[in-house]
């Protein structure tokens, strides 16, 4: 199934492949893809490597974080309600 990632600011797609969430992130940020303002809003990303990921003003809200690893990933300004 392909999916995409979106800005939440814009709506245009950010990235997109064929393949889960977690994969499809995954092979995001092994391409450089600019994450900034990503809208991944509910997603699973239970234990996804999210390393030094530039996360910047995305929406995380309501995302499962548990067990991912969030080191060095620049997280200002994102939504992480819920």
């Amino acid at each position: 199934m392909k999916m995409e990632i979106k800005s939440w600011l814009t709506g245009n797609a950010l990235y997109s492949a064929e393949a889960d969430i977690k994969e499809l992130l995954t092979s995001a940020i092994k391409a450089g893809v600019n994450l900034s303002r990503a809208d991944l809003h509910g997603a699973n990303l239970r234990g996804a490597d999210l390393r030094d990921t530039g996360l910047h003003g995305a929406n995380l809200r309501g995302a499962n974080l548990r067990e991912a690893d969030l080191h060095g990933a620049n997280l200002h300004e994102a939504n992480l309600r819920e």
